[in-house]
């Protein structure tokens, strides 16, 4: 089979697979879907960038995603279609600019065909395709990136595309913006102080320019650089133990989808060692795919934050290209049967071990906690649309579905949206600042949401228990794949003169 038919055969597969293994998929929401959602139809009612209607919070780190969602639902456009409609042409785009990359940076046909199915089977980006999140847009546009600074022999020496797309990148997942600026350090470091300067400015004005214009915005409308989702979300996470956990969480999920190109990685880079063909890649900036798929991780454990896999996703595209060019590398003059079998057992390896996480890790967890969110959180939301007054508060620490379907105003216990909830996180875990009633120095919700392993947990460990009148409660068999636990939502009035009888016999 000549290249051509091989490319058109290995379109022909990845397209099926991966629509194969997005599809059944295709119900998957998950509270943060929502919380997009709630950003993007207050923008497009016009009543700004809040998830709150008159609160300028920053509680969002996918702003591009926020405004390209609020576009579909002004044109009448249900929030959840557009949603999944959008992660759909993502992923195919993804899959386009794969292609494109393979095809710049790896010489053998057969392996840039292969690699393309492998693409296509992988476990973590089927599972947030059609799931309304950031990710798909975000592996777009860090695969464009790489297309456009792939496209010179000396990388990065065409830099304005590159730079853009990076620069939407990093709207869509702020860690993103760590491409821009190690870039920005490698050049430095390759032509000097002086010129390198001059290159970067030269260069990278198109990301200076994007980037520039959302943070005077932010800083302007939020008052803040900064989304308050970074401080929230590195709350409480301290300690050596709590960054080996994270570390190891990481490591877990790398290697559930991309054990298999990572073994190549290594094995390759041991064949070319041995030749000396294997050396440090001049110039400089050949070195930051490798950069950022190490700072990335680091980054996120210096921060604290409890990293998912939607987080990694952006980085696996790059850490299997690296696979596949060492592998073309090493396999560079071996005679067509040894290359055919060696390029096939990878695929069948790395497709194998993908279709097994997808079906016994992310299929059942997706199917499960959908239809959770469905009895529980969402229809919830629903209720306070029909029994809480206009301008009543909830709080709650899964705020998304409660606020989209609620139409109320909602107080964040996670302090994603509400910045006052951080510095109260700060010295103690949400579920002691819930049962303390932390929040009632600088509000007083009407409805109380706790989040527990059983039903009125709150009951029990609240010393203002008697200010708590039970309302309902919905269970949630999992909350996520880092969390596979159960938990039970329990919904609470607070009477809050009774809180002020209890607090002044104290």
């Amino acid at each position: 089979m000549n290249a051509a038919r091989l490319e058109r055969a290995a379109w022909v597969v990845a397209l099926l697979l991966c629509a194969g293994l997005a599809w059944p998929l295709r119900a998957y929401v998950t509270d943060d879907t929502f919380i997009h959602l709630q950003y993007a139809r207050h923008l497009a009612a016009g009543d700004g960038f809040v998830f709150n209607p008159g609160e300028h919070v920053y509680g969002s780190t996918s702003p591009l995603w926020v405004m390209a969602l609020a576009a579909g639902m002004a044109m009448g456009v249900e929030g959840l279609l557009v949603s999944k409609i959008l992660g759909a042409l993502a992923t195919l785009a993804a899959l386009f600019l794969w292609a494109r990359l393979a095809r710049q940076t790896i010489t053998d046909p057969r392996l840039r065909a292969l690699s393309l199915v492998v693409w296509a089977a992988h476990a973590w980006m089927s599972r947030w395709s059609l799931s309304g999140m950031e990710t798909p847009l975000a592996v777009a546009l860090v695969l464009g990136g790489w297309v456009a600074y792939t496209s010179t022999e000396r990388w990065g020496e065409r830099p304005h595309a590159a730079a853009l797309l990076w620069a939407l990148a990093a709207l869509t997942r702020p860690e993103c913006t760590l491409l821009l600026v190690l870039w920005a350090g490698l050049v430095v470091l390759q032509h000097g102080l002086g010129e390198g300067v001059r290159r970067v400015v030269r260069g990278l004005w198109p990301a200076a320019v994007v980037e520039g214009a959302w943070l005077v915005f932010a800083r302007g409308y939020f008052g803040s650089f900064w989304p308050n989702t970074l401080a929230a979300k590195a709350a409480g996470g301290v300690g050596f133990a709590y960054h080996l956990e994270q570390w190891v969480r990481q490591g877990a999920i790398v290697g559930a989808t991309d054990a298999t190109l990572l073994l190549v990685l290594v094995a390759a880079g041991v064949v070319l060692v041995r030749r000396g063909a294997w050396r440090v890649a001049t110039p400089w900036t050949h070195q930051l795919p490798w950069m950022w798929l190490v700072l990335v991780p680091v980054l996120y454990s210096l921060r604290g934050v409890p990293v998912l896999s939607r987080y990694l996703v952006p980085l696996l595209p790059v850490l299997a290209w690296l696979g596949w060019c060492a592998l073309d590398r090493a396999l560079a003059g071996a005679r067509a049967r040894l290359v055919v079998t060696i390029a096939a057992l990878v695929t069948v390896g790395a497709v194998t071990q993908n279709v097994i996480v997808w079906q016994r890790v992310v299929r059942p967890q997706v199917d499960s906690f959908s239809a959770g969110m469905r009895a529980s959180l969402i229809p919830w939301g629903q209720w306070f649309e029909r029994h809480a007054a206009p301008d009543a508060i909830v709080a709650a620490p899964d705020i998304g579905a409660l606020g989209y379907y609620g139409h109320r105003r909602v107080l964040d216990l996670a302090g994603l949206v509400t910045p006052a909830m951080v510095p109260v996180l700060e010295r103690m875990p949400q579920e002691d600042a819930t049962a303390r009633f932390a929040f009632e120095s600088f509000a007083r919700p009407e409805f109380l949401v706790d989040r527990a392993p059983r039903a009125w947990d709150l009951l029990d460990r609240s010393p203002w228990r008697a200010a708590l009148v039970p309302i309902g409660q919905a269970s949630l068999p999992n909350l996520g794949v880092a969390r596979p636990d159960s938990a039970v939502y329990s919904f609470y009035r607070i009477d809050w003169a009774q809180y002020d009888s209890l607090a002044m016999r104290r």
